[in-house]
């Protein structure tokens, strides 16, 4: 998908002021923490002095509006100019959350999954595809840890200060952060704008393709497969060890013919018993 980004600088944000230079190393996803869907409102209250806090951009059902160059550092995991480490360390963005909930000690009131699928479902392709370009851009590996996290998790590292989200809201809708970085890791590869569609080489394009293909070869098997993966790798259909089968990678021709020849010893020495 086209991802849409306008730029709105909170050129009256003492952060923006400040203007600090910012070398990314990661990216760090945050939530309003407010039943508030345009990003409008959060701009005009934040384009002022006095403010401390400042993102660099608001995900949106439209789009992305760029609120701080993405080389300024910003005032995100923590309050002002004394803010926790992720402030010199990762891009950030909000996303806007729908309208019709509360908040009750941190925890989302009267929020109705099914009510906001689509509306999530818009949020959370903007984010991917905000993530992946910012990834792109910066040459960040988004499966590495600590590259690209949400706010609670950053707290939970030690760089951010204590908030929930996004960890409050995604999993309502059955998403995880370990999901969220698989794909942007895939949508890294599959494109970009058309911009960068324009600039992309064949070479450029493998090694992408090259880093893809690494990154999927290290993810660690769901436990459903457990079984079946056991049998496979006793059987000697498949290199033992997650890593040996590389099961979260995709089969080559040439390696799926192998594993169907080496099937056929199996069931033959089987009728043989």
């Amino acid at each position: 998908m086209q991802l849409s980004i306008k730029q709105q600088l909170l050129t009256q944000n003492d952060c923006y002021r400040e203007g600090r230079p910012l070398k990314p190393q990661g990216v760090m996803v945050h939530s309003t923490g407010v039943a508030q869907p345009n990003p409008q409102v959060f701009l005009r209250s934040w384009n002022k002095p006095g403010v401390e806090k400042c993102v660099h951009a608001f995900v949106s059902r439209e789009g992305v509006i760029q609120t701080l160059p993405w080389t300024t550092r910003a005032w995100h995991a923590g309050t002002g100019t004394t803010g926790r480490s992720a402030n010199n360390t990762h891009l950030s963005f909000e996303c806007c959350e729908p309208p019709g909930h509360t908040y009750q000690g941190g925890t989302m009131v009267g929020y109705d999954p099914k009510a906001n699928e689509g509306y999530f479902q818009d949020i959370y392709q903007n984010t991917v595809a905000l993530t992946a370009m910012l990834c792109r851009q910066f040459q960040l590996d988004p499966l590495k840890p600590g590259v690209v996290i949400c706010h609670r998790e950053g707290y939970d590292l030690g760089i951010a200060s204590g908030h929930a989200d996004v960890l409050h809201w995604w999993p309502k809708h059955n998403v995880t952060m370990d999901q969220f970085r698989r794909d942007v890791a895939q949508a890294m590869v599959q494109g970009g704008t058309d911009e960068e569609d324009e600039d992309m080489t064949q070479e450029r394009f493998n090694e992408l393709m090259e880093q893809y293909l690494a990154q999927r070869a290290k993810l660690t098997p769901a436990s459903w497969s457990a079984q079946a993966r056991t049998w496979a790798e006793q059987s000697g259909l498949v290199a033992g060890g997650a890593q040996g089968a590389r099961y979260g990678s995709f089969a080559t021709r040439e390696e799926l013919v192998q594993m169907l020849s080496r099937l056929e010893g199996i069931l033959a020495t089987d009728k043989t018993k």
